[in-house]
């Protein structure tokens, strides 16, 4: 229990001094395959600790040129790290993704004409005529971007001939394969209507291995319109179903959303891309969007089976990321959490600059956090009024932590149903990173987790097969010790919210977003216990 206590103490004494938090930034493209992990100590690992843990996130941003650096962390290029797991034996792989404007950059030694999301740091970097043109190509064609870096899904079989891609909220994932990580291509969607985005956050219907998401579309002529799509095991990535059509009250960026048994619930919110300002923008895509403080967020929810939409339900200016979870609380009622984020922050918290100089202890940036502040939220949607009402939720532990986080994780047997426990990275200062449990029926069991100087992601839940309780399991996350400047492979018990168990890993994972578990995939567990019978 000692790091938990220690979160407050630590904090107040002001003894962070970001140590090692370059090192957990610096690029690497480096190429490795299953090499076998030691746990740190004698601490049992679950012997039912089985599949593929993967991650995907920036690894590597310049070519060698002087020209041409991104200039926002989160826009490198993505790479995969993976974890096979049985039991006790671990293999860890990394691999870039290959994407065909990450292979024309390394072929180039110099980032290739291509949309980024911030400007670059040197005006005189900036595209030129002929490059533009260049990119206007690639719009047609889908390869545009390409850089598929936050987050990771399964469509198709649930065994390793499924479709497995790294995906953002651009229209074109990178397919990959499970057991190797080697790059398999991209996935285009169909070419007409023309499809103008993805989103990073698929979600599984509950009760099915189905998978939802949402695309805008848009014709020669009209304004673009929302589908809601489904993707049965059956499908290809080009071949979902329509759930339903419509045309909401504004585009917004989105970035995740909520499903519950019978529903899709989307937000739209006043953060919109306003195509007039291609001109100007040079292909950076953050210079296109406009958010409007005074207007308001809406919300539409959409019923799998029969694809009838209701709404907008109409709230406050608002702006998420990340949706925690949602669930019907009655045949008219639908509860909806989400972790709301600056919009900004998109933008200026994770420019490069910025997060590779984090403030020392003790400056007034010191309280500057991922979320700005802002505290999780609930929603009430009164599905016969058309209405939407918010609510926080307590602070009863008083910690700074526990209601400013993202990267939210629940059991995902409880996705779409009441549930109790979250799971999230909250940040301060950049490098200040707690991992909390937070409880959003009973706040007094809330825990926080924080190590000085060790810099936490998001985590994702494994249930114990034998276990009864929502939080019967065990947590997976990637941290990075400045001090010793290594990345490690963390166990957390889910119940306790205390460490379990720590593989260091002879290749450092640097700062990513997302990651996913695969239990249909990993080492062949019969095979490797019948092995180690005949060598004992």
């Amino acid at each position: 229990m000692l790091p938990v206590l220690s979160t407050l103490l630590l904090v107040t004494a002001g003894t962070c001094s970001n140590v090692g938090w370059k090192s957990f930034m610096r690029e690497n493209p480096t190429e490795f395959h299953d090499l076998p992990l030691t746990w740190e100590s004698g601490t049992r690992v679950p012997e039912w600790l089985s599949g593929t843990y993967v991650r995907n996130g920036p690894a590597q941003i310049s070519f060698g040129s002087e020209r041409r650096h991104m200039s926002s962390w989160i826009e490198g290029f993505g790479k995969l790290h993976s974890f096979k797991l049985d039991g006790a034996k671990v293999l860890y792989s990394g691999k870039m993704l290959d994407s065909p404007n990450y292979v024309a950059s390394k072929e180039k030694g110099e980032l290739v004409p291509m949309v980024t999301l911030n400007k670059f740091d040197n005006e005189e970097d900036e595209w030129t005529w002929w490059e533009k043109l260049h990119i206007v190509f690639k719009m047609f064609i889908g390869d545009e971007m390409g850089n598929n870096n936050p987050a990771l899904w399964r469509i198709g079989s649930a065994d390793e001939s499924g479709i497995y891609m790294a995906v953002t909220d651009a229209k074109v994932p990178t397919r990959f394969n499970i057991s190797d990580l080697s790059t398999i291509g991209q996935e285009y969607p169909p070419s007409y209507p023309f499809t103008l985005n993805g989103c990073a956050h698929w979600m599984r219907e509950p009760g099915t291995d189905n998978s939802i998401n949402f695309n805008y579309r848009k014709g020669i002529t009209g304004p673009p319109w929302v589908e809601v799509l489904r993707y049965r095991p059956e499908h290809t990535y080009q071949t979902p179903e329509v759930i339903a059509t419509f045309k909401p009250t504004k585009f917004s960026y989105i970035h995740s959303f909520s499903v519950t048994e019978n529903y899709v619930v989307l937000m739209f919110y006043p953060v919109v891309i306003n195509p007039k300002k291609y001109p100007e923008s040079n292909f950076h895509a953050f210079e296109l969007f406009e958010s409007n403080q005074t207007d308001t967020t809406d919300s539409y929810v959409i019923h799998t089976k029969t694809g009838a939409v209701r709404g907008p339900f109409r709230s406050a200016w608002q702006y998420a990321a990340h949706h925690m979870n949602a669930y019907e609380s009655s045949e008219s009622e639908i509860i909806m959490d989400i972790t709301p984020t600056p919009f900004e922050n998109m933008r200026s918290y994770v420019s490069l600059d910025n997060m590779m100089n984090p403030p020392e202890d003790g400056s007034p940036e010191m309280m500057l956090s991922t979320t700005g502040g802002k505290e999780i939220v609930r929603y009430t949607l009164d599905m016969k009024e058309t209405n939407i009402a918010e609510s926080n939720f307590p602070n009863t532990i008083n910690s700074r932590y526990i209601n400013t986080f993202d990267f939210p994780m629940i059991n995902e047997a409880y996705r779409g149903k009441k549930y109790c426990y979250l799971y999230g990275v909250s940040a301060f200062a950049y490098s200040r990173t707690a991992l909390v449990k937070k409880n959003v029926c009973d706040s007094t069991e809330d825990k926080v987790y924080y190590v000085e100087n060790n810099y936490m992601s998001e985590m994702h839940f494994l249930p114990d097969p034998s276990g009864k309780a929502e939080d019967d399991g065990m947590l997976l996350t990637i941290g990075f010790d400045g001090v010793r400047e290594q990345s490690y492979l963390l166990l957390i018990n889910a119940t306790t919210f205390t460490p379990m168990n720590k593989a260091f890993l002879p290749h450092h994972i640097p700062w990513s977003a997302h990651g996913m578990h695969f239990p249909e995939t990993g080492l062949p567990v019969a095979a490797n216990k019948k092995q180690t019978k005949e060598e004992l």
